[in-house]
């Protein structure tokens, strides 16, 4: 009985080492994506900078390739944490406008230098389209349709098409850096796009 607490003990505490070495690898991936290109950035490297071994990275990764990902999606998941309270055209403006924060700041210089990094990859791309594309469209498609169901929005708007055109031209300006990408230039586009989509 005593063998058999000592080892539930063990593995009680061996938690939240775990999870430790896990953030510190995520943490470790994302400093060096900040100072490196997406394909610079070796496994060995990563593993020596957290302080761990090169096994111990396969333990919840198949690949460097998805460390990386997940080390930035944890830094940017905060800037979509939309809130729950207000109408939806509400939110999904505070969407688009919170988008222009993040475009401009180191988060969002970082998931450029990865978008390009794994242009010619499609493996690398749709790995990209899962974990980050998707899941945001997730969040605006669902307040869309609750606007939608709200009489915001009429009711045959195609909430795919809508996001089109809110996303498209701040994804365009955000990648090309032809032109300013600010608040001004995205409540532009607010204005114009929402307008052919609120009932009249």
């Amino acid at each position: 009985m005593q063998h058999r607490d000592t080892k539930n003990r063990a593995r009680t505490s061996g938690r939240p080492r775990s999870e430790e070495a896990k953030e510190h690898i995520l943490e470790a991936a994302y400093k060096l994506l900040r100072k490196k290109g997406f394909q610079s950035v070796g496994s060995h490297e990563i593993a020596q900078a957290a302080g761990v071994s090169s096994a111990t990275l396969y333990r919840w990764w198949n690949s460097k390739e998805e460390i990386l990902f997940d080390a930035c999606f944890e830094h940017v998941k905060p800037t979509f944490a939309i809130s729950g309270s207000g109408s939806g055209l509400a939110r999904l403006r505070e969407f688009s406008l919170r988008a222009i924060d993040f475009s401009s700041s180191k988060d969002g210089q970082v998931i450029a230098r990865l978008v390009t990094g794994i242009h010619e990859d499609k493996t690398l791309r749709r790995m990209f389209l899962n974990k980050y594309v998707i899941p945001i469209r997730q969040i605006q498609r669902s307040i869309i349709q609750g606007a939608i169901r709200a009489g915001e929005l009429k009711r045959t708007t195609d909430p795919e098409l809508l996001m089109d055109a809110l996303n498209g031209p701040l994804f365009f300006r955000w990648l090309q850096g032809h032109a300013p990408l600010d608040k001004n230039f995205a409540e532009r586009i607010w204005e114009n796009v929402i307008l052919a989509f609120e009932p009249r």
